[in-house]
């Protein structure tokens, strides 16, 4: 009776315990609602943009002109929202964005009233919403964080799909209804849509952050560095970014394939419209069961059998001869693909700081996105060459070689065998990152420790507060050490590299005889301190920081690239004439301060793509900086210029998209001996 009664006690703790339902969450209610009825007007008024445009110009065109101006107004600003969100009060992100985006369509809607409105108008304006639904897509992920426990982002992610799902299964109807009422219709309603989540935002209660910075505030830009940099900290981030992006690619291009194929089989647009429902459905059937399924079967196993799913449809499209059973095919995909994507965006939200979140989930987005335009086009390029049936075969290969390497990846998908509420958040990449509690004052947490993952693999380092570290205590302040003489420290090689040059500069000039050549070097080279180097070079002159610069030896690569990484060019390399260093979502590092030219003309090409390039440059050579940004920043102080003849003259050039290309000058180094 006593076991009972405490067994029911427990079960009781657990209950009160337990988070309570997302329905119950009156801030999760206003987001989901808010979102839906904006998904809802979306869906209505993606459907009456073409209608529109074909019915005054006929041009399809045209019509896809306005679909692409939007598309790409959303993807420039991405990676500024996702900065934002991280950087601005993310509440006033969430309202402002969507009342910008309800004055453009609201704008559409009154011109369309009016009369035949300019197609160069309606670009404009769909451009001004795509930016804004850039900035407000940036901030979605990191607001959801704050509304929901952790614990349930799984579930609100899933449910916030299956939302998605819905709204696209209806408004292609309502909107073709809307627009038999008259066609501004559905522009109106997109724009009330809009104010609707505005006001949703508005209400909600809880702080959605970002918490102030213990420190000085960096940059824009620096920002998003710290963004790359965080992801370059993860195997998962990186494998998962690069994964989905090639994932996506495929599935757009099977989209375009599947009207092709219905048409195939004789079907027309009501079957097309059919089977497009049957996927919607099967979309939404996969966010109920995601949860569940990663609940019972675990995240590794729930992303591979999503994976080989997509593929067994692949092959199975091709074979069903009518339409509809080519619509439950879709249904089984679309069923398949909304758990995988409820895996990774669970687990990214609990790797990534909050004060990280929106930079990586913007990346993320912004990973898949860049790259979508490629599937559609290979499909087609396929089909015009292999028939409909072969690009779906080609396809499925590509896909079954994306499954393939979810068995492959075991080091960097690790962190999939751990529940997502075991697994630990990234350390700060700066300690400019680590945020204020209610009081204003940093929380310990992060100033004391240090947690750091290598791969998916994560340990705790101690770090110590503002006092003095303890080890400190334990040093004598009687007398300091004694510190060596120059001439008894030990020569590095970059010294022996030095005196070495200077060897051959004498040979060259006639200062020394060749045959004194071997002997020079190897008494250079055999030196162990700084005092017999000097004494090795005591009779040679000691060449100028910048002599003998442009050198008779093979140059290095003439290519350095970052990408979700970084690159660095030190010491004495040899530049090419022709010197290319891109950084996409990485970063790099060129320093020309020790280096030597293959030519007296040096071209630099440095190209920033979400990613950051800095040239360190000598103070006494020729530079000339050419590059600009956009969106981004070209740095041009370090550019300097000397009147000395013969002095090697460089030539940056490149461009900066929301990124930056930094160049500055340092003194050079004399030689200590």
């Amino acid at each position: 009776m006593a076991k009972a009664r405490s067994a029911a006690v427990e079960s009781r703790a657990e209950a009160d315990n337990a988070p309570r339902s997302l329905w119950r969450n009156l801030d999760y209610m206003y987001w989901w609602t808010g979102n839906g009825v904006s998904a809802l007007g979306t869906s209505i008024s993606t459907l009456a943009f073409p209608l529109l445009v074909l019915h005054a110009t006929g041009s399809a065109a045209q019509a896809g002109s306005i679909t692409a101006c939007h598309m790409i107004g959303a993807l420039v600003t991405l990676p500024l929202g996702g900065t934002l969100a991280d950087r601005v009060s993310r509440r006033a992100l969430m309202v402002l964005a969507p009342l910008l985006q309800a004055l453009a369509m609201g704008t559409i809607a009154l011109l369309v009233h009016r009369g035949d409105p300019a197609i160069a108008a309606l670009d404009a304006l769909a451009l001004a919403g795509g930016l804004a639904a850039g900035l407000r897509s940036g901030v979605s992920m990191p607001a959801l964080r704050r509304i929901v426990p952790k614990e349930q982002v799984s579930a609100a992610t899933a449910q916030g799909m299956g939302r998605d799902m819905v709204a696209r299964l209806v408004g292609a109807p309502l909107g073709g209804l809307l627009y038999s009422l008259a066609r501004w219709v559905p522009f109106l309603f997109d724009a009330v849509s809009f104010l609707f989540v505005a006001l949703a935002s508005a209400l909600i209660r809880r702080p959605l952050g970002p918490d102030g910075p213990a420190g000085p505030r960096p940059g824009v830009f620096a920002d998003m560095a710290d963004g790359l940099r965080m992801i370059r900290r993860s195997d998962y981030l990186v494998f998962t970014i690069l994964w989905g992006a090639a994932l996506n690619a495929v599935t757009e291009g099977f989209t375009l394939l599947f009207v092709v194929l219905v048409q195939f089989r004789g079907g027309g647009p009501t079957e097309v419209g059919t089977a497009s429902s049957l996927a919607l459905a099967g979309g939404l059937l996969g966010s109920v069961a995601g949860p569940a399924l990663m609940r019972g079967l675990g995240a590794r196993t729930v992303l591979r059998l999503a994976a080989w799913m997509f593929v067994a449809c692949f092959a199975a499209v091709v074979w069903v001869p009518r339409p509809w059973q080519i619509g439950l095919v879709l249904l089984v995909a679309m069923a398949s693909i909304v758990p995988l994507n409820v895996v990774t965006e669970s687990y990214q939200v609990r790797l990534v700081p909050d004060a990280y979140l929106g930079r990586v989930a913007s990346a993320h987005r912004f990973s898949v996105q860049v790259v979508q335009w490629a599937g559609p086009l290979g499909a087609g390029l396929l089909a015009d060459a292999l028939g409909v049936r072969g690009a779906i075969g080609v396809l499925a290969v590509v896909m079954a070689v994306l499954a393939l390497a979810l068995h492959v990846a075991r080091h960097q998908l690790r962190i999939l065998d751990r529940p997502p509420a075991e697994v630990r958040e990234l350390a700060p990449v700066s300690p400019a990152a680590a945020v204020r509690g209610p009081d204003g004052t940093a929380r310990p947490e992060i100033l004391t420790s240090t947690a750091v993952e290598k791969g998916d693999r994560m340990t705790e380092h101690p770090g110590f507060p503002d006092r003095a570290r303890p080890e400190a205590d334990a040093l004598s302040p009687v007398s300091p050490p004694a510190v060596p003489s120059a001439d008894g420290i030990l020569a590095a090689d970059r010294d022996r590299d030095l005196v070495a040059e200077r060897v051959r500069t004498a040979v060259a000039e006639g200062r020394l005889e060749l045959g004194e050549l071997d002997e020079r070097l190897a008494a250079v080279y055999a030196a162990r301190t700084l005092g017999e180097l000097r004494a090795a070079g005591l009779d040679l002159p000691v060449p100028g920081p910048r002599d003998a610069l442009v050198v008779d030896r093979t140059p290095a690569s003439p290519l350095a690239v970052g990408v979700f990484g970084g690159f660095a060019r030190r010491g004495e390399w040899v530049v090419p004439p022709r010197f290319t260093a891109l950084s996409l979502w990485g970063g790099g590092r060129l320093d020309l301060t020790e280096a030597r030219f293959a030519r007296q003309e040096t071209e630099i090409r440095a190209v920033a793509l979400w990613g950051a390039t800095e040239i360190l440059l000598p103070e006494d050579i020729e530079v000339e900086v050419k590059g600009f940004g956009l969106f981004g920043v070209f740095g041009r102080r370090g550019a300097r210029r000397t009147g000395r003849p013969g002095t090697p003259r460089v030539v940056i050039k490149g461009i900066a998209l929301f990124g930056f290309v930094k160049t500055r000058t340092v003194p050079g180094r004399p030689p200590a001996y």
